[in-house]
């Protein structure tokens, strides 16, 4: 009986592999690997025959299909005919049932093609795929033997639909799944629908096979087989034998692959019959051609700059603006070259101090002079200005306060516009507020920049001026000979010192308002010797090449201190700009995968939190190798 099962799952498992059908039909299914209009088929012989592209006959709905190509089944294009085993190792396939399943799966692997693919799932209460798709025969043999007895029930419909997932997987275009049980499914998640439609989607048959036992049960056998287009056979009789050996010898010269173009208009049902002379019957299939694919446009909506443009209040703004140039223009073309004296004194005092004819003056120069004056006077009202007036002379900045100011300011309103209209919310524009931001960070880089200079300049400078009173001359004398030769900015500073000492200003008052403004505490010690040759005299010259020696050994060790902290501060930036940069390229490169964090309320404030971690990181890492020499 051993022998009886193991020549039934051979002739099944050689039936397979060859598409097998019944002995006087032809049968026909669709390959997987084709789009419309061009067509494949897998076409299936009741007996062996040799075709050639003038033996198959193709026609859709009843008109014949021209320029047919037929290929058989065999070499390479065996790769595409794989077939999965599917081995019940229930408790009750144990002992003679499941030796002889193993014995026919080998005797199959043996008589295959060896181009044509197979892998080995065994299925009890779970399902293992042992062996993937693989031609390799040391390969499917290892893992036929590692097939174990199980212990729980058979989940047949499982093991059905994990076949037709791995020949969707490999992308087979026509595959076969074999189940061999004796039983009924006891316990899958899955259900007969499932199995149907995975198969359906993989273009994958399902043929099962019923070994004779006492728990034979061979009812969800057939069903299975009948939903997937597949056939179920039972081993159990000599009669089964005889035919086995009967269909050894067909195989894979019963299979081949027509392929044609279909000239099918589209969204129509498409009956397909194939007939092979030689052969009785018609092989039948229907499809559907796919719909033509409708392209559905987005209605026209403007943007928000576009719609910002063409609305009226765009207009009007342009036509004020445009009125404004153009008096600007006849003003500038029609002004006297040069003011009255009257005219530009108008600008400190009052209106009626003016002619009573001097109209030009009241509407151009009395106007915007006044206007700058009361502007002026209003900023020298807030505390930060004088502080912001020095800042600009330290950095040798030539615009006007003012002027500066009202750039910036205007510059801010633009990009608050701008964010706001491409945004589409008013929170947006308040990034605008990095502007000022920006202008403030570049002003203070100069004045820090001039800063160093002078503190760089410094001992040179304090070596000239001893050398010169060593000459003879006085303190404010040596000071006068470093201001003829020294660079910017020592000598706009000194030139200040010399100019209020010459306006009766003490020498070290002079010096600590330069002090103050260059922040330097060498020179707050050259301040004090200038104080101490004031009052009491002394050796100063001597005094100022000791100073000038403690200010080169500091210039020394803060450039030292400097060197070992470099590599901080650049860790620093670059440990700053790495999450800024990656939340960047990541928007650009993938902006679905970056969108919660934009939209969500949870998203928002993680990315709230990070921005000040990020930032206090930053601040605590330039705390940490900002040290002060």
């Amino acid at each position: 009986m051993t022998r009886l099962r193991a020549s039934a799952l051979v002739l099944l498992l050689a039936l397979v592999a060859a598409s097998p059908a019944h002995a006087d039909e032809l049968r026909l299914s669709e390959a997987a690997d084709t789009r419309f209009p061009e067509r494949s088929y897998a076409l299936t012989l009741p007996r062996a025959m040799r075709l050639t592209d003038a033996d198959v006959q193709v026609s859709e709905n009843g008109r014949p299909v021209t320029d047919v190509h037929v290929s058989t089944a065999a070499g390479a294009e065996a790769r595409r005919f794989g077939v999965v085993l599917a081995i019940d190792t229930s408790y009750s396939m144990r002992g003679a049932p499941l030796k002889a399943a193993l014995h026919a799966a080998r005797a199959f692997v043996r008589r295959r093609t060896p181009a044509q693919p197979v892998a080995v799932v065994a299925f009890d209460g779970q399902v293992h795929v042992i062996q993937g798709f693989t031609t390799d025969p040391g390969a499917i043999d290892h893992a036929l033997s590692a097939v174990r007895e199980g212990s729980a029930g058979s989940h047949m419909y499982d093991a059905a639909k994990r076949a037709a997932e791995l020949i969707a997987a490999a992308k087979m275009p026509s595959a076969s799944a074999v189940i061999l049980s004796d039983g009924a499914d006891r316990g899958s998640t899955s259900t007969l629908e499932d199995v149907a439609a995975t198969a359906t989607a993989a273009h994958a048959r399902i043929y099962t096979v019923g070994l004779q036992s006492k728990w034979a049960d061979y009812g969800i056998l057939n069903v299975l087989a009948a939903e997937t287009r597949g056939e179920f056979s039972a081993a159990g009789s000599l009669r089964d034998l005889a035919r086995i050996y009967e269909r050894l010898g067909s195989r894979l010269a019963h299979q081949y692959v027509v392929r044609y173009r279909s000239a099918q208009a589209a969204d129509r049902r498409v009956q397909v019959a194939v007939r092979v002379a030689g052969a009785t019957g018609v092989a039948a299939a229907t499809y559907r051609s796919p719909a033509p694919a409708r392209v559905v446009e987005a209605p026209f909506r403007r943007s928000p700059v576009e719609g910002l443009w063409l609305s009226g209040g765009a207009a009007v703004a342009v036509a004020l603006i445009m009125a404004a140039l153009l008096v600007l223009a006849l003003w500038a073309l029609l002004r006297p070259r040069i003011a009255p004296l009257r005219t530009r004194m108008a600008f400190y005092v009052g209106q009626s101090d003016l002619p009573a004819g001097d109209d030009a003056a009241k509407r151009t120069g009395f106007i915007t002079g006044r206007v700058r004056l009361e502007t002026s006077r209003s900023l020298e009202r807030a505390r930060w200005w004088p502080g912001f007036i020095e800042k600009l002379d330290i950095a040798r900045v030539e615009v006007a306060p003012q002027k500066l100011i009202g750039v910036v300011a205007a510059l801010t309103a633009v990009v608050f516009a701008l964010l706001t209209l491409i945004a589409g919310t008013p929170l947006a524009g308040f990034v605008a507020l990095v502007v000022p931001l920006v202008a403030r960070t570049i002003l203070e880089r100069r004045v820090a920049g001039q800063r160093r200079k002078f503190i760089d300049q410094l001992p040179d400078n304090l070596q000239v001026m001893a050398s010169a009173m060593r000459a003879g001359h006085s303190f404010s004398g040596a000071l006068s000979v470093v201001v003829e030769d020294a660079p910017e900015p020592t000598r706009t500073e000194l030139a200040r010192v010399v100019a209020d000492e010459r306006m009766g200003v003490p020498v070290d008052t002079a010096l600590a308002t330069v002090v103050q403004r260059m922040q330097s505490k060498d020179l707050e010690q050259v301040a004090l010797v200038a104080t101490l040759q004031r009052e009491t005299g002394g050796n100063t010259a001597e005094v100022l090449e000791r100073v000038t020696e403690t200010i080169r050994e500091r210039l020394a060790l803060r450039r030292l201190v400097m060197s070992l902290t470099a590599q901080g501060r650049m860790s620093r930036w670059v440990l700053t700009a790495i999450p800024v940069v990656l939340l960047l390229a990541i928007t650009v490169l993938n902006p679905d995968y970056v969108s919660p964090l934009y939209h969500e309320p949870l998203g928002r404030l993680l990315l709230a939190v990070a921005t000040v971690m990020v930032v206090c990181g930053s601040f605590v890492i330039g705390r940490i190798v900002d040290i002060k020499v």
